[in-house]
């Protein structure tokens, strides 16, 4: 169920492509850059800004619970709803009501995320609990090798659609959030089937306020933790300008609409070719070296868009296939590092700190819109290259892990002390 799960979802989020997608449709009705940034920061690649708000608050809800899936379950239902309601709102008022359309379009992409950071706490509980440490790297590998080849194809119905002359605007585009939400739906019905093991938690549950103080005390604590943290926000910044790399190939470049779907498939297709290499090194290596592989490919993408000349514009098609290669490493990678640093109980307040502190990858989408809008896209291409690079420097120094026991709980140290 978790690979069924893993599969349907990366294929029907395809439809919705924060990278390749999301930026024409709003294209459609803005020249702004801004506003494309802040769709991914809405809605990106590494996450969206939604997925922040409610983490810290969720896992201090669940820590002394023994079940998690009832909540899970809440938030992905609302999940796919959004997809649903977006096509729908997109046929009916795309055309005729510009403005509200675009409103509508960060409304639901906003709870989309929203809910997903409701949802990511239980999620990775659950999947912690259920699986060993030397079986992670190829389980979440799997899921994105075959949901990736799953996207590849989604790709090419992506560019059956938008670069035919069967299906108009904005028809080709509420079809494909159609698609997304058949797809999430079926990998959403996977996911609230799976049975949630059981496993020992604290007993008594902390105030928010006392919740707070012992993430404080975990991160002054855990130097590894906060290392870890650093590198995921400096590499994160390779989102300054991943959804303007197709703005760049269509406006500057001059690469065809249709041109989207075969970008949107190369990206698969590095996710696909890349997820066997992370599954075996996650599992038989270390994370660290596949945070710090992942890192240095998130390198050349920009390295390309500054090099590509006009006339070699296919080049491009290289360049988002280490977008494949750099998205599914920093999954596989950042997520079973952390997994593997997180004591058992205190797994959901690990996750929660470490998807509200990278806060900052979320808005660097609209900050790379800025940068495009008002000085120019090889600036943006620059400071993306030298930001991911401090990032793979500092990945460096990372610790790999050690499996921690089922008894130790590195946070109760930071618990406060009993009356």
């Amino acid at each position: 169920m978790g690979l069924l799960h893993g599969i349907f979802f990366t294929g029907g989020q395809a439809f919705g492509n924060p990278d390749t997608i999301l930026p024409v449709f709003l294209n459609s009705f803005t020249s702004s850059k801004a506003l494309v940034g802040l769709s991914s920061t809405f809605m990106g690649s590494l996450g969206g800004i939604g997925t922040v708000l409610p983490q810290l608050f969720v896992a201090s809800r669940l820590e002394d619970k023994i079940y998690k899936r009832p909540i899970l379950r809440i938030a992905i239902t609302v999940r796919a709803l959004c997809w649903g309601l977006l096509a729908l709102v997109t046929y009916l008022f795309a055309p005729t009501h510009p403005n509200l359309m675009v409103f509508l379009l960060f409304f639901f992409l906003l709870v989309f995320t929203l809910m997903g950071g409701i949802a990511v706490v239980p999620f990775f509980d659950i999947w912690g609990k259920a699986l060993p440490p030397h079986l992670r790297g190829r389980f979440f590998g799997h899921r994105q090798l075959w949901g990736s080849a799953l996207a590849i194809g989604s790709g090419f119905v992506a560019k059956s659609i938008l670069g035919g002359e069967s299906i108009g605007f904005p028809a080709n585009f509420s079809a494909l959030f159609s698609l997304a939400f058949i797809f999430m739906g079926i990998s959403y019905l996977a996911l609230g089937s799976v049975r949630e093991p059981v496993e020992e938690v604290y007993g008594q549950r902390l105030t928010f306020r006392e919740f707070l103080k012992k993430a404080l005390c975990i991160l002054r604590k855990d130097a590894n933790y906060r290392r870890f943290l650093w590198v995921g926000i400096l590499t994160g910044a390779s989102a300054l300008a991943l959804p303007f790399y197709v703005l760049y190939a269509k406006d500057v470049l001059m690469v065809k609409l249709g041109m989207v779907g075969i970008f949107l498939s190369a990206q698969m297709f590095g996710r696909v070719l890349s997820n066997l290499l992370w599954a075996y090194l996650s599992d038989f290596v270390s994370n660290k070296m596949v945070i710090q592989i992942s890192a240095f490919l998130g390198l050349l993408v920009p390295l390309i868009a500054l090099i590509t000349p006009g006339r070699f514009s296919a080049l491009f098609i290289l360049l988002f296939v280490f977008i494949g290669f750099f998205a599914a490493g920093r999954g596989v990678g950042g997520t079973n590092f952390l997994l593997g640093i997180a004591p058992p109980k205190d797994r959901p307040t690990y996750v929660s700190i470490n998807g509200t502190l990278t806060f900052p990858v979320m808005i660097f989408p609209l900050i790379g819109g800025l940068v495009a809008q008002h000085i120019s896209y090889t600036a943006l291409f620059l400071l993306t290259l030298t930001t991911v690079l401090m990032g793979f420097l500092l990945s460096l120094r990372l610790r790999e892990p050690v499996h921690r026991g089922m008894g130790d709980s590195g946070g109760g140290s930071c618990l406060p002390e009993e009356g």
